[in-house]
This record gives structure tokens, sequence and C-alpha cells, in this order.
């Protein structure tokens, strides 16, 4: 019985002889090699141009007597709150009156998703 044991452990055992002798072994502790990196070109790499963060887009409006709100890019606001740099200045029913670094933007809705 122990014979046959150590045939099968010695069969199983047998094929990953070839693959241990096929590669060294490692030291677990020894610092990584570095590798050889190519010479810096003569001129800097260009980063490609980024696109300007695309505008808000108004989705809806209410306008009541009691206030007026705007919905843009799914957020609600009233006059005087902020939307990431933009600043709601003023809402009316058919746009808002945005402002970003002192420079007024307008903002309509778009009539033809209806």
């Amino acid at each position: 019985m122990k014979r046959l044991v150590f045939v099968i452990a010695i069969a199983c055992l047998a094929p990953l002889q070839g693959t241990a002798q096929a590669q060294p072994l490692r030291d677990p502790f020894a610092r990584p090699t570095l590798t050889a990196r190519a010479p810096a070109a003569a001129e800097p790499a260009q980063e490609p141009a980024q696109a300007p963060p695309p505008m808000p887009q108004l989705r809806a409006v209410m306008v009541t007597p009691s206030g007026a709100l705007a919905n843009i890019n799914g957020q609600i606001l009233a006059s005087g709150e902020w939307f990431g740099d933009y600043q709601l200045i003023k809402v009316e029913e058919r746009g808002v009156t945005l402002k970003k670094r002192g420079v007024t933007s307008v903002l309509l809705l778009d009539e033809s998703r209806k």
C-alpha cells in the first residue's frame, strides 16, 4: 500500500519537475532589477488639447408669482444659487441668465425637444 502511494506521488510530481527546471528559482526578498529606459526625446511630448467643458443645459423653467426655479442638468436652482462655477442670476419664462467668472451667459429652453 505504501508503495502504491509513493508511485502515485512520483507520477503526480513528474510533470512539475520539467517546469521547475525551465525557470530558475527567484529570491522573494531580492530587490527588483531596474530596466533601462529609452533616452528622453529632445522635444517634450505635446499633450492633446482638452475640449472645454460643455455648457449646462436648461431642461425646464417654472415661473410663479412667488418665485422662479430652473432645472439645469437635472439640478433645481433658484436665483442666486450656484451650479458648479456658474451662478444663476435670473430666471425668465423662456430662459435663464448665468454668470461665470464675470462672464454672463444666457441659456434658452430648447422647445424642439417636446
